[in-house]
């Protein structure tokens, strides 16, 4: 018999948000506050024994091999979540399925895993009540009693199974539903450093509450989110037309032609033209022209013939009432919504908004990003010399934002001067402000002491990862919002590596859109166990889902950037070739 596990981490989260004195993730990854395991985690590691495991709820960062699915619809509760993990798993009837939430400080499952299944499953007691949300049951009466299900309750679905009851300590099942609760397991923001994860999560929460306080724009831009439905004001097509060149004809045939059929247009727009037909009348018709009252069908050009002063279809040739024929609003009718709200704008959006006559659409004003560049060292043209390099930043940086879904407003260069960094810090207004160089901890990193000494809150000290483990993230309230900023180490690669990392689900978040998680490999290469607890990212190849690791990665390197697809996510344990890995995509889409 094999065991699977189910791990729910789909909830709203409502009433922690509601109790929280500060802005704070969703319940699975609230944090040890000595900078351990996130609530995920630590249902991740209890069920580390169990054959597949699957989380559902929305878009996160997960260990390579752990699927991920969402219940639909989204929000729809646990009964619907575990259905929804069910069709994902796979398994034989007799297999078993560890079903648990990821709220829970401290889950006993092992009594549950080393128990032998009795009827169709067995259920934790803890408290004196049963725990629907920590229960392993047979997979074939798990399917039954999950089938079709849309919502309700888990108690009710597991009401009809034979379970058989392991009682568990007081706090087996105890979870975390309020900020009272998450303080006193232990859990909330930790202060200081942060795992790359758990900085990519929060500078997500981050870019979600500038997202809500973002104002909307009557604009025609491509890259910006509806901020509301756009619809049509015209029915599509928005009148009646031929589909074809030939003739509009009434009646059977075959029919006396009432006019020649035009000639040197010369600019003129002769689809306007129409006239009225009568049974057994043509009229000589284009592509797209108007229909002439009375008009029953068209007759294809290379399906006539004139004869004398008529038209008559050729042998072998009939037609049908409506033929050929365009009908207004048989695309769209009038008011119909074209383009839902919450979509981004894509180039593919722009014809079907220029057909139905709509020149602008609300949309949420674009996120806007600061540019810093530090450094006494760098220059901006011509062959370095010792004790100089040349600018890395500002030709990359701004496309990169680009291309994540921002626009660049500010691109400015600053000495190494912590007078001249602080009053350039100071009159950003930006939704995101990002700074290069002067992240680190010597004399001379003025950057990290300005954003430090204006910040409301670090979100990461710096980041457990390398390259880019200099790397700061703040907020600041600016003009009554919230303001993102980010300080990147002057390294090459590292500041392009922490672009990548953090500017993505920042942008993503305050754009409405789900988590960039990252995506799954097998690697090619071979990298060792490392003795700090550090995630490496690592420029590789990618192709056939198969991930080779370019040489010369260092962290002021940038030939193995240059020819990379990806940035893999290696974990402090190191793993070797045929491992499943995470990796980041370099390339948006």
């Amino acid at each position: 018999m094999v065991t699977y596990a189910i791990i729910l981490a789909g909830g709203r989260s409502s009433r922690v948000h509601r109790s929280a004195p500060i802005m704070v993730p969703d319940k699975p990854f609230l944090q040890r506050m000595d900078g351990g395991e996130r609530l995920i985690d630590v249902a991740l590691r209890v069920t580390a024994g169990c054959a597949r495991r699957v989380v559902v709820g929305p878009a996160m960062d997960l260990p390579a091999g752990v699927r991920r699915v969402r219940e639909a619809p989204p929000q729809s509760g646990p009964a619907s979540a575990i259905a929804a993990g069910l069709a994902t798993i796979g398994g034989g009837p007799e297999d078993s399925v560890l079903i648990l939430a990821a709220d829970m400080p401290s889950p006993e499952v092992a009594g549950l895993l080393e128990a032998e299944l009795h009827g169709d499953g067995l259920i934790a007691v803890a408290g004196g009540y049963p725990q629907p949300l920590l229960c392993r049951l047979r997979l074939d009466a798990a399917r039954t009693a999950f089938d079709g299900v849309r919502g309700g309750s888990v108690k009710r679905c597991l009401d009809g199974l034979d379970l058989r009851e392991i009682a568990l300590g007081d706090d087996a099942a105890r979870d975390v539903d309020t900020w009272d609760d998450a303080t006193n397991a232990g859990f909330g923001v930790a202060p200081g450093a942060a795992r790359w994860v758990v900085a990519r999560q929060r500078v997500y929460d981050a870019g979600r509450s500038i997202g809500l306080n973002r104002a909307e724009e009557q604009v025609p831009a491509v890259g910006l989110r509806l901020a509301q439905p756009a619809c049509t004001p015209i029915p599509v097509p928005h009148y009646s037309s031929s589909a074809m060149d030939g003739f509009a004809v009434a009646g059977p045939g075959p029919w006396r032609l009432l006019e020649p059929a035009a000639t040197g247009a010369q600019g003129r727009n002769i689809h306007r033209k129409s006239g009225r037909l009568r049974p057994g009348q043509a009229l000589p018709i284009l592509t797209g022209s108007v229909l002439p009252d009375g008009t029953e069908a068209i007759v294809r050009a290379e399906h006539a013939r004139m004869v004398g002063e008529g038209v008559e279809l050729l042998d072998g040739h009939a037609i049908s009432p409506g033929a050929d024929v365009r009908h207004a609003g048989e695309e769209l009718a009038q008011g119909d919504v074209i383009i839902e709200a919450g979509t981004v704008l894509h180039a593919r959006h722009l014809p079907l908004l220029a057909a139905c006559g709509v020149d602008s659409v609300v949309a949420d004003r674009p996120l806007t990003v600061d540019c810093a560049f530090t450094g006494n060292e760098v220059i901006t043209s011509g062959i370095p010399g010792p004790g100089e390099v040349r600018d890395a930043f500002s030709s990359s940086f701004p496309t990169l934002i680009s291309e994540m879904g921002a626009r660049v407003g500010r691109m400015d260069r600053l000495p190494d001067s912590p007078d001249e960094v602080r009053e350039w810090l100071a009159s950003s207004t930006a939704d995101v402000v990002l700074v290069t160089g002067g992240s680190g901890r010597s004399g001379q990193d003025f950057a990290r002491t300005c954003i430090t000494e204006l910040a409301d809150e670090i979100l990461a000290d710096s980041i457990h990862c390398q390259p880019g483990h200099p790397t700061l993230i703040a907020s600041r309230g600016v003009r009554g919002r919230l303001q993102l900023v980010i300080g990147v180490p002057g390294n090459p690669l590292a500041a392009h590596v922490a672009l990548h990392s953090f500017a993505a689900p920042a942008f993503a978040g305050a754009r409405g859109q789900g988590f960039p998680a990252v995506r799954t490999c097998t690697l090619d290469g071979e990298f060792h166990a490392l003795h700090r607890d550090r995630v490496r990212l690592i420029p590789a190849s990618l192709g056939g889902g198969r991930a080779t690791p370019m040489a010369n990665t260092n962290s002021h390197m940038l030939s193995g950037y240059a020819n990379a697809d990806c940035l893999l996510v290696i974990d402090p344990a190191g793993a070797k070739a045929g491992d499943l890995v995470n990796y980041l995509p370099l390339h948006q889409g």
